[in-house]
């Protein structure tokens, strides 16, 4: 099958340049059998028109089998029709150069085809068609030519620069449309546009041979109106055909006494360029506003369906779209915005969060409005009345291309993620929660050691004689009533903490709070009533050893100072509290 599709697409590109090569030999043939004023080079040029958009729809691979067709037909033409045999190969070997530069530019520099479709596009077309690429051919071209025929260099060069160039300004616009997929694809018009097309050509034909025709009104302008308007009501084939038009008009009475032209003292040289300029202007005005005409109508049709898209998929999203203005106030919110905020348009975007993130949340925008096209995103705690909700939001800032550094606004989708969330916190819970006694575990415990300035550890004295002797299932009902104690004691700003085992932990913001607190657990665990097996009361001690911070230190730091402070009141006699005051009175 691939193999086949090759064959297809070899076959359609000779063809191609078959067709091609014979419309550049008879366009040549002609300009030159009828435009070589006192026999010197023709002054009417579209050859290289017709050959750069011949490269232009090629592959580059089939660039060489295409340069050999032209410069054949360049060859043949200008042997039997113009300057004979002996400049047959030169003159060639100019001509294909020449349409071969215009085109490799023309890639080069606007690698995106849009010659007509934009200003920077079009200033490249002139630039390299009207000027460069003409200009560097004209002395070669003019050298070899003026082995035969007689003139100066720079005249040569002058006549080849002109006919080359307006050959090609008005011409290549109109071979590359007219050649395009999209030209004259009568079958999808309906009738109506094609009536009001013929209705455009013939008011252009009448208005160009009234105001051509004629010499006592300066009116040559009057055609680019009706001009204009075929470009406007029926696109680029209205912009052609009507050129078209106007240029057989201009060619019928080009010689006629009636014409402007006539009314200034010039050779027939100088009105043919004038012709062609003329040609060309109206080229350079006429197909760049019907080509950015059906640009525009296809960027409404898209706008039109991706708007139909856009509402059709809010109608029937779940998660709530918003449509922000630059300035962060909501101008459209889907139905299911309506879930999750109330009298959302017209509201600003900060309004939805709480006020003590309107900071925060107008960051993110700033942020988001910083690099367009990126999303970021923002997740913070509403209360709706006396229940907190979660939102989620994702925020992109939407940039012009002529004002990329100011959004018009910003697209924003925004979902409840309350029961992802709740799930997260209770999965954050079980990890930092001990299982035996409810506290918070050792992980729990260095996540708050950073925030506080006193660290307490509370060990119970001889636990392990409690397992050996009662067993564990005793000891764990130990240490659960020992949690309770510490749950009961506790105040906020304090938190009790199970390290392990037997070995507890307290971090606690207040130096003085704590140190009451740890002697309130001391004497609550003295006085606990435990009952061991077989009706044995267990009577139970802690030591706790009390540090305050009071310079930085890492949490693994603190905790080991504390232990040797523990260790301490267990070398003095357990059951008591220790702190560094506490030894140095005992010093």
């Amino acid at each position: 099958m691939a193999e086949a599709a090759n064959r297809g697409g070899n076959t359609s590109i000779r063809l191609r340049i078959v067709l091609y090569t014979l419309l550049f030999f008879a366009a040549t043939a002609l300009t030159v059998a009828l435009t070589r004023y006192g026999g010197g080079l023709a002054l009417v040029w579209p050859g290289t028109a017709i050959a750069a958009a011949l490269l232009l729809h090629l592959p580059k691979r089939a660039w060489p089998l295409a340069v050999a067709a032209i410069a054949a037909a360049s060859m043949i033409a200008t042997a039997l029709f113009g300057l004979g045999p002996s400049l047959a190969i030169p003159l060639a070997v100019v001509n294909v150069m020449e349409a071969y530069l215009v085109a490799r530019l023309l890639l080069y520099m606007r690698p995106k085809r849009d010659w007509f479709d934009s200003v920077g596009g079009l200033f490249a077309f002139i630039m390299i068609g009207g000027f460069a690429v003409p200009a560097a051919a004209a002395w070669p071209g003019a050298w070899t030519v003026s082995q035969v025929v007689p003139g100066t260099l720079f005249y040569h060069a002058e006549s080849w620069w002109a006919g080359h160039a307006l050959g090609t300004l008005i011409g290549l616009p109109m071979m590359l449309i007219m050649t395009s997929a999209q030209f004259g694809a009568w079958d999808r018009w309906p009738t109506r546009r094609m009536v009001e097309l013929a209705g455009h050509l013939l008011l252009i034909g009448a208005i160009a041979t009234f105001a051509i025709g004629q010499s006592r009104l300066p009116l040559l302008f009057l055609p680019a109106l009706p001009l204009l308007l075929a470009a406007f009501r029926a696109g680029r084939e209205g912009a052609v055909l009507g050129l078209l038009v106007i240029a057989g008009a201009a060619a019928a009475t080009m010689h006629s006494s009636a014409s402007p032209l006539a009314a200034f003292e010039l050779d027939i040289r100088s009105k043919v360029l004038f012709v062609q300029f003329y040609l060309a202007t109206l080229s350079l005005m006429a197909i760049p506003i019907s080509v950015a005409l059906r640009q525009h109508q296809l960027l409404l049709a898209e706008l039109d369906g991706r708007k139909a898209l856009t509402r059709l998929v809010a109608d029937h999203a779940d998660v709530a779209l918003l449509n922000l203005g630059p300035r962060g106030t909501i101008r459209y919110a889907s139905p299911a915005a309506a879930e999750l905020v109330e009298e959302a348009e017209d509201t600003a975007f900060v309004r939805l969060f709480d006020p003590l993130d309107e900071a925060l949340v107008r960051e993110t925008l700033a942020e988001a409005a910083r690099a367009p096209g990126a999303t970021v995103t923002l997740e913070r705690p509403v209360f709706r009345g006396d229940e907190q909700v979660w939102l989620h939001a994702r925020i992109c800032a939407i940039a012009t291309e002529d004002k990329p550094a100011a959004p018009q606004g910003y697209a924003v989708t925004i979902r409840d993620v309350t029961a992802r969330k709740q799930a997260e916190l209770a999965v954050l819970q079980e990890a930092e929660t001990d299982a035996l006694t409810g506290l918070p575990n050792r992980r729990a415990l260095m996540r708050q050691l950073d925030r506080a300035l006193t660290h307490a550890i509370v060990d119970l004295d001889h636990f392990k004689a409690v397992n050996d002797t009662h067993g564990h299932n005793v000891g764990d009902m130990v240490l659960r009533e020992v949690a309770g104690a510490m749950r009961r004691l506790a105040r906020p700003g304090q938190l009790f903490a199970r390290l392990g085992g037997e070995e507890f932990a307290l971090v606690a913001a207040d130096a003085e709070a704590a140190q009451s607190l740890c002697e309130a657990l001391r004497r609550a665990i003295t006085a606990l009533t435990l009952v061991g097996g077989g009706g044995q009361p267990i009577r139970l001690t802690a030591s706790i050893g009390l540090l305050t911070i009071d310079m930085p230190t890492s949490p693994g730091d603190a905790l080991e100072a504390a232990d040797r402070l523990l260790y301490r009141a267990k070398s003095l006699g357990r059951d008591r509290v220790v702190t560094p005051a506490t030894l140095r009175r005992a010093a």
